[in-house]
């Protein structure tokens, strides 16, 4: 019991690179990741393929130092780039997958060795993939990534490649905005499209109007003035407020508005009236005062219904 609970500690310390015992840390070691390279995933991919057409080993057939060939390739890049022997890289390659061609080394091994001699890098992707005779259908199948197909040639893949990409983002932004609670489009506008429940027909009016009346909900207030526009609820208006008896020219702007039937109309009358509002506002004097006047009468000399 003891034995088998200290592998299991062993297996756990070389998997995370923790030795625990509990919850208790008892010491760390690095864990060394290798750096990703193209030429040892060519080789996995390889035997991949061995793996799914013939088995564990590669048969000892006619067509057989095809994939010798190919991995012979991947392997000497893979030796160039790391600094490795590829005689011996090859060897246990073969001892491996095709342990028949060890004792053919002469005949099988060796011109594959002298056809690379001086070559740093390896086979391009379709190359590959018509000496091993691999169809798009076998590619997506095994999930290969640095072998091309024989049947479609590069730039229909890309094609096919940016559409999987595209839906794939597609079901993936789907899923996220369904876990944060954004119901559906389709749902969304059965509930709340007007374009769809079209309420401007059952009143028999058109789109635009229907909208025009639903902006225009109350009544606006009205104001009057001859020098620009002017907040009226910055004012501070009374309901009872009146204009007091002084000049036009020493009256403010919260003086010259009052309230008329329940609606705040604000005058910002200029220092000097216009003679045809001389007779509704009334004459100055010489002391400066004005005469008092009605607010009614004064906006029907203006023009303006109350």
């Amino acid at each position: 019991m003891h034995i088998a609970n200290a592998a299991k500690a062993r297996h756990r310390a070389n998997r995370t690179g923790k030795m625990k015992v509990g919850r208790c840390i008892l010491a760390e070691k690095p864990r060394i990741v290798a750096p990703f390279q193209v030429t040892s995933l060519r080789v996995r991919e390889i035997e991949r393929v061995i793996t799914s057409r013939f088995g564990t080993v590669l048969p000892e057939t006619d067509d057989a130092d095809i994939f010798i060939e190919a991995a012979a390739y991947g392997l000497n890049a893979h030796c160039h780039r790391n600094g490795l022997d590829l005689d011996r890289a090859l060897a246990g390659w073969c001892a491996r997958w095709a342990p028949w061609a060890l004792e053919r080394a002469g005949t099988i091994i060796r011109p594959i060795l002298n056809k690379l001699v001086g070559r740093k890098y390896d086979l391009k992707a379709d190359e590959v993939a018509r000496s091993l005779l691999i169809s798009m259908w076998e590619r997506t199948a095994l999930e290969l990534r640095t072998i091309g197909a024989h049947d479609i040639p590069v730039r229909i893949r890309k094609g096919i490649a940016k559409s999987v990409k595209r839906s794939n983002d597609r079901v993936r932004q789907t899923a996220k905005r369904r876990a944060k609670g954004v119901q559906p489009r389709e749902s969304w506008l059965a509930a709340n499209s007007l374009s769809k429940a079209r309420p401007w027909d059952a009143e028999g009016i058109s789109r635009a109007q229907w909208y025009r009346r639903q902006r225009e909900t109350t009544p606006s207030l009205l104001g009057i003035s001859t020098k620009g526009d002017t907040l009226v609820s910055s004012l501070p208006v009374g309901p009872s407020q009146e204009a007091p008896s002084r000049g036009p020219g020493s009256l403010t702007l919260a003086e010259k508005s009052f309230v008329l039937g329940g609606a705040v109309v604000v005058l910002a009358l200029p220092s000097k009236p216009p003679s045809s509002l001389q007779s509704g506002i009334g004459a100055v004097n010489a002391t400066g005062g004005a005469e008092q006047c009605d607010g009614e009468e004064l906006l029907r000399q203006m023009g303006v219904a109350s």
